[in-house]
């Protein structure tokens, strides 16, 4: 299959901007662990299959999936967990649609979220990406990877992103946004560490939102219902996005990418009017930011395609991309190897063919260099070795 520019040439460039790897087993990290962790996140021999409680350390009270997670034709035909096997991943998802870059943000890292023990989490967090550099980016250079990091402790987080934000492969930074928002000054060494580094953050939705009272919540409180949660969870990052801007975030941090994924973007026409509305009638309220809502928005802000909203006109397709600078600011995402994925060749179709080419490849190569195209660039892979 291919995607066509918008001169209509096939094999265009194509970057994903949304892969999901998980691990087979949880004891797969041992290496990446000291013997006091390993002894820490033993969970004994029933527990070892790649079960979600155990990889994702998520409680099982969340709200019941309408759906099976991932697709069960995503399943690696040698056994283990959808998104597991990185060689079946190439044939399943990246050879089919000519994917020039997969991105690969790891989900094991989720329910890091919910842990309250920071050491804890930032063992987890290490053995995760080290297991990530060491397995997935030698495999193919089609891979890329952000690693992932939480505010349990930005010092050690920060320490983290400078050890391994120059390996080869690690294209970005994936932030888990917990409790406070994303504008609190708690995430400013992190943020001060990817900009020296030259790493954009990814903000990814990590399923704790709306369900716990450590997570943020979308307006009215806690949802009833998945149906429920995944209607509004839009909510979050719509407030990550104005608390960053309304707290000088991007006055400290002027080199600072902020990636959005799985948030979608069609409400961002009615965020930015209404920010820089609110903004001109009362600046002396926002001391820390100089410029209007918008241009921050248009400056440090991408956005993914998935889950794009599901339109049942023509008309009502084409208004959808009528956001301001959203030609600038739109990436491909498939959200791979999800119950949900989205076909990319479908959503590339669905795309004015004047922003095809931005979208499929030129917005991300933008936002995270030359290196996101590590596979035609033809960058050394190379893992960094053992634990902890």
């Amino acid at each position: 299959m291919s995607i066509e520019s918008e001169s209509g040439v096939a094999a265009m460039p194509l970057i994903d901007c949304d892969v999901h790897p998980l691990i087979r087993d949880i004891n797969a990290l041992g290496p990446y662990l000291s013997t006091r962790w390993r002894d820490y996140f033993e969970l004994g021999s029933a527990w070892r299959a790649s079960d979600n409680s155990v990889i994702f350390a998520r409680a099982r009270d969340r709200y019941n999936h309408p759906n099976a997670t991932y697709r069960l034709d995503s399943l690696p035909t040698n056994g283990g967990p959808a998104g597991s096997d990185p060689e079946f991943a190439i044939s399943d998802h990246l050879a089919p649609f000519g994917i020039t870059t997969a991105l690969l943000l790891p989900q094991e890292h989720y329910g890091v979220a919910r842990f309250g023990n920071p050491l804890a989490a930032a063992a987890y967090e290490r053995a995760n990406n080290e297991y990530l550099i060491d397995t997935w980016l030698p495999h193919d250079d089609r891979f890329t990877l952000a690693i992932t990091v939480s505010g349990h402790d930005p010092q050690s987080a920060a320490a983290d992103i400078r050890r391994l934000g120059s390996t080869p492969g690690v294209v970005g930074i994936q932030l888990l946004i917990m409790r406070d928002m994303a504008g609190s000054d708690r995430f400013d060494p992190i943020y001060e560490a990817a900009c020296e580094m030259e790493l954009p953050i990814i903000i990814h939705q990590n399923g704790g939102e709306g369900c716990y009272t450590y997570s943020q919540l979308p307006a009215g409180g806690a949802p009833r219902s998945y149906g429920e949660r995944h209607s509004v969870l839009t909510q979050v990052g719509a407030a990550n996005i104005t608390d960053m801007i309304v707290s000088g975030t991007f006055e400290r941090f002027p080199q600072l990418q902020i990636v959005m994924v799985e948030w979608g973007f069609t409400w961002l026409s009615w965020l930015m009017s209404r920010l820089d509305y609110l903004w001109s009638c009362n600046p002396s309220a926002t001391p820390y930011i100089k410029h209007r809502p918008s241009e921050y928005i248009a400056k440090h802000f991408t956005f993914t395609t998935q889950p794009l909203d599901e339109t049942t006109t023509s008309v009502e397709l084409a208004a959808m991309f009528k956001v301001p600078h959203l030609q600038d600011m739109l990436l491909f995402s498939s959200d791979y190897p999800h119950y949900d994925t989205d076909n990319p060749q479908t959503i590339m179709n669905k795309i004015p063919r004047a922003m095809r080419e931005q979208v499929a490849y030129r917005n991300a190569l933008r936002v995270f260099g030359p290196k996101i195209m590590r596979s035609q660039n033809s960058a050394p892979a190379a893992g960094i070795g053992g634990g902890h």
